[in-house]
């Protein structure tokens, strides 16, 4: 066990680039396939154990996809008992699943289920057959969620998800869609996305929905610090508080801020986690350009993805920012 606190308290480990969908705005498109060695999975599923890591996210690509899947749901079947330190396995899937047998994924504490509405233009989707596998998965005694990226095309349907979910007695959770360089016919306008937090954030409040995560909630709930001595509280996550390991070894901030700061192949993950530039300049958030000095930073920091992709920097201005103007 290392003996210095990491402090991370989200890995996610993208297990293979492999993908039965091509959804437009997902973050992880063209890539060759690849597949992360098994034996690599199982060190990092240990590593967050060893070092209390809260959340353990197993994704991809599609993670189902991954040619020892059913081993590593073997592993987790008979070890989760074991791996006391770890709050949350998590699967993600864009439900191919269906057709497993759901009980062999009983070592994974929730599941994670893409989900939208049919004929949404930017992924093939069937609500009633994700519904139906939420409550198969349900029924083998796992907590199944859905999570909903808010995008153009969805964006006035809001409520007609959420009473998908609410009237199948499923989890939902929504986050906005990342600029990726290929989607920006999807993206959120300022207005868009002010117009969802309202919304979503008043299904919050009603306990329909799971808590709001995304940083730029924090600043237009007013969240704010004027502590001497700051600290971190909330808002962006990436590097600070989780990173990502890619099937190939590379390590990145988060899922969506895909620049690779080491490779575990290379270096020791506690090494990049201490050591990298990029992770130290992304830690530093007093210095970041505009942000550094608002007094929502402490619970935001823009999103570094978003500032990376709008100003060309790690510590830029997130130019995407909701709160400018207001």
């Amino acid at each position: 066990m290392i003996d210095v606190k990491l402090s991370m308290h989200i890995l996610e480990l993208e297990i293979t680039t492999r993908c039965n969908l091509n959804c437009l705005h997902c973050y992880n498109r063209g890539y060759e396939n690849m597949d992360m060695p098994y034996e690599q999975i199982i060190k990092y599923i240990n590593f967050a154990n060893e070092n209390s890591v809260s959340t353990l996210v197993i994704s991809g690509g599609e993670a189902s996809l991954h040619k020892d899947f059913m081993k590593l749901c073997e592993y987790l079947e008979q070890e989760r008992p074991k791996l006391t330190n770890i709050s949350k396995i998590v699967l993600q899937t864009n439900g191919y699943i269906s057709n497993m047998d759901i009980t062999k994924l009983r070592g994974f504490d929730y599941i994670h289920l893409s989900f939208d509405l049919d004929d949404n233009k930017i992924r093939k989707i069937e609500a009633d057959k994700t519904i139906e596998l939420a409550k198969k998965i349900k029924s083998a005694g796992i907590s199944p969620y859905f999570f909903t990226t808010v995008h153009k095309n969805n964006v006035n349907h809001i409520d007609e998800i959420v009473k998908l979910a609410n009237d199948n007695e499923i989890r939902i959770a929504f986050n906005f869609c990342i600029d990726t360089g290929r989607n920006k016919e999807v993206l959120l306008s300022t207005e868009e996305k002010i117009f969802a937090i309202k919304k979503l954030l008043q299904y919050e409040k009603e306990g329909k929905i799971s808590k709001l995560r995304n940083p730029y909630v924090n600043s237009y709930k007013e969240l704010s610090s004027d502590d001497d001595n700051f600290r971190i509280k909330g808002g962006c996550t990436a590097g600070i508080a989780a990173c990502s390991i890619l099937a190939n070894g590379d390590v990145i901030p988060c899922p969506f801020f895909r620049e690779v700061c080491g490779n575990v192949n290379e270096n020791k993950l506690e090494d990049i986690w201490f050591n990298s530039e990029m992770l130290k300049e992304l830690r530093y958030r007093k210095k970041y350009e505009t942000c550094g000095d608002c007094k929502y930073l402490a619970y935001c920091g823009g999103c570094r993805k978003s500032a990376y992709e709008t100003s060309h920097k790690l510590n830029g201005f997130d130019k995407n920012c909701i709160m400018i103007g207001r």
